[in-house]
């Protein structure tokens, strides 16, 4: 891959505090949105018929108007190409004269005037989240899954003289690529991540940053020792005492409840999607079908071509699918008979689609009875299986009665936890069992040095999954993996197509 950013001897652009690594126009407005005249970033971008990567200067110039000016490496100098319009409606080109560096660059046009007739004012500073591709660190011996599009590694990430283990999703290469083929793998891989940026709990999976200053593109995040919850109640449900189950379902419902005060609507709540830190706590992952609403919204409409069945509610099986929080808690009964089933899933034996419909949206599911002796965590379990949304309890409600039912507040049942036996998992925190409501949660707001550089940026991906039939596109034979399960046990991760 030809690139002008190392020509002439140019020094790495990536070194620069302003330099925001690959991005498209649309983009960079995101990015600018709060600018004011006269800032600036810089940023690179590939030619349309060729792969080959090109420099952009862009600058705020009035309200609504970014200009992207050509940089240009000539002789270890540094040339910008400003296009303009002139009364004619002629476009012509107008070069600065050549430049040593960005600083003499920019501290001479802080002075005299540009061609569109603004001086330069400030640079925006790429965000915390936007890490430098040089601060990753993997190795094939790593590799934890792979998808349409990336490659999920396990790696380190190295800040200053920090060091995390994270789990580190790649974005694949192709022996002949496009520019095309290659933004539209950074929009896929970008676009899970960006909303997750704000999120800060300890029941949600973290999301370190982002890395887009070259390909390949990468996502950082909070590595899981203890791999997935469905695995874990594969392996070990048998052995499992209702007081594990209580304390993993605690930990899902606060997750739960922390996504829904932050205006979240997950829709793929299941026990594939949570993991086991290494402590032992269960944390909300997979924001791949995952939707912000706005402060006065509380629930949209969108057609789903494929999505997992048995965890839709009755409203989210129609021609126009309503989703909200209440469609979320519906599928927190299911994850509640996952985790007392150890892992098998409602009507796994139910062969006809049409049958498991219709009892979906009669609220005919089945509970878990058969497996609690405690009446208030079956009565809790059968209260969330309502025909109607707005007689779904919340997660402030479920998580009272979670609490309200635990069997023990004992530390000594911590020993007993099956978590332990996980490699690299040892659970000594007994479950919070605070049930007032939070402050507002702290977020984490992706801001740069002078503005927030970052807006909800939100897109639907299409994503197969492991487990349960199918609404709509039904599909008879199950494909594997599905999710994003950064964990030790994963096999595949299973990725949207192109």
């Amino acid at each position: 891959m030809t690139s002008q950013m190392a020509s002439d001897g140019n020094a790495d652009l990536t070194k620069l505090k302003f330099y925001h690594g690959v991005q498209t126009r649309e983009d960079t407005q995101l990015l600018m949105k709060d600018a004011q005249i006269g800032d600036f970033l810089l940023r690179t971008s590939f030619l349309k018929l060729e792969v080959k990567m090109i420099v952009y200067f862009c600058i705020k110039v009035c309200e609504n108007d970014i200009h992207h000016y050509l940089i240009a490496f000539r002789n270890c100098q540094i040339v910008m190409k400003q296009e303009l319009m002139d009364r004619e409606g002629i476009k012509k080109i107008i070069e600065s004269k050549p430049f040593n560096s960005f600083d003499e660059m920019i501290n001479f046009y802080r002075v005299h005037r540009l061609a569109c007739g603004i001086r330069l004012s400030r640079s925006l500073n790429r965000p915390k989240y936007q890490l430098r591709n040089s601060e990753v660190h993997y190795e094939e011996s790593g590799k934890l899954g792979s998808g349409n599009f990336c490659t999920v590694y396990r790696g380190i990430l190295k800040r200053g003289n920090r060091e995390d283990i994270v789990a580190i999703k790649v974005s694949k290469q192709t022996e002949h690529p496009d520019p095309a083929q290659i933004m539209e793998t950074k929009k896929e891989l970008f676009a899970e991540a960006k909303i997750m940026i704000a999120y800060n709990h300890v029941n949600v999976i973290k999301l370190f940053g982002l890395a887009c200053d070259l390909p390949p593109f990468m996502v950082c995040l909070e590595f899981c020792n203890g791999g997935s919850l469905e695995s874990h109640l594969y392996k070990h449900g048998n052995e499992m005492e209702e007081f594990e189950r209580q304390t993993l379902l605690i930990d899902s419902a606060r997750g739960m409840r922390y996504l829904h005060a932050n205006k979240c609507i997950h829709r793929d709540l299941a026990s594939r999607n949570c993991l086991i830190s290494a402590e032992g706590f269960i944390k909300i992952a997979d924001f791949g079908l995952s939707k912000s609403l706005g402060a006065d919204e509380t629930k949209f409409k969108e057609a789903l071509k494929e999505a997992p069945l048995v965890w839709l509610a009755p409203e989210c099986i129609q021609k126009e699918s309503e989703f909200s929080a209440k469609s979320d808690v519906w599928a927190f009964g299911v994850l509640m008979y996952e985790v007392y089933f150890n892992g098998a899933k409602p009507f796994s034996d139910e062969k006809d689609t049409s049958t498991l419909i219709r009892n979906i949206r009669k609220a005919n599911m089945p509970l878990i009875d058969k497996r609690t002796k405690i009446p208030k965590m079956i009565e809790l379990h059968s209260s969330i299986f309502t025909r109607k949304p707005e007689d779904r309890i919340d997660f402030q409600t479920i998580l009272e009665k979670l609490v309200d039912s635990l069997i023990s507040h004992d530390p000594l049942n911590l020993a007993k936890m099956e978590v332990n036996k996980l490699d690299g998992v040892e659970r000594t925190k007994m479950p919070n069992i605070c049930v007032e409501p939070e402050k507002m949660p702290r977020m984490l707001e992706p801001k740069s040095s002078h503005h927030s550089n970052m807006s909800n940026m939100h897109m639907m991906k299409k994503r197969d999954r492991n487990t349960g039939k199918k609404w709509a596109n039904y599909n008879k034979e199950e494909k594997a993996g599905g999710g994003n399960s950064w964990s030790k046990n994963s096999t595949k991760t299973q990725s949207s197509s192109h």
